[in-house]
């Protein structure tokens, strides 16, 4: 038996875990059309390795913080799952330092509208472009997370998606045991998002 796992947040990761919580297979897509190639690329995963999606362990994914339709696609998917009664399991890629012990780590990620979100042992604020420029070149750069490939990696030493591929039992352990099913999180509440100018 295995777990899918999908995290849409940024780009497309997914891929196959055993009951051991190692990579039976991973796979990340550069494509911002996440919702146009889903179905397709986990139905040809679990055909390829003959899983019924009915003999899933569970389903585990990044409830975020990310893109905002990223975060619907793959939260809408984890709902379809908990609508057939199978277990879902959810947390952010900005979990990941504390996860490994690391409370002097700062997870940043672009937020957009010229804002970045910096997080640290479970503080979280935006910070606008000329401030997070003031705030990174104090922070020592072996000290700075992101996830995937974006606008801040060169300035990261760590990659919380590098992370997730290469020492998936630090992560994906904790989050099973804890039956974690954090909701989805974007970097601002709606009535901020959607606010007219």
């Amino acid at each position: 038996m295995a777990y899918l796992f999908i995290d849409t947040s940024h780009l497309l990761h997914f891929g196959l875990l055993d009951e051991n919580f190692s990579w039976i297979e991973s796979e990340v897509v550069e494509t911002k059309k996440t919702s146009e190639i889903l179905h397709a690329k986990v139905h040809s995963l679990l055909e390829k390795h003959s899983i019924e999606i009915a003999n899933l362990k569970g389903l585990v994914t990044i409830a975020g913080p990310g893109s905002y339709t990223g975060m619907r696609v793959g939260e809408g998917f984890a709902q379809i799952f908990e609508l057939e009664k199978l277990p879902v399991f959810s947390f952010y890629s900005s979990d990941i330092p504390e996860m490994l012990g690391d409370t002097d780590g700062h997870w940043v990620f672009p937020a957009f509208k010229r804002e970045y979100y910096i997080r640290t042992s479970g503080e979280e604020k935006l910070l606008s472009e000329e401030d997070f420029g003031a705030f990174a070149a104090g922070v020592d750069k072996s000290l700075l997370y992101t996830h995937g490939e974006n606008e801040l990696s060169s300035q990261c030493a760590k990659d919380t998606r590098d992370i997730l591929i290469s020492r998936p039992q630090s992560i994906f352990k904790k989050v099973i045991s804890e039956k974690m099913r954090k909701r989805p999180y974007y970097f601002r509440p709606l009535h901020v998002e959607f606010k007219k100018s």
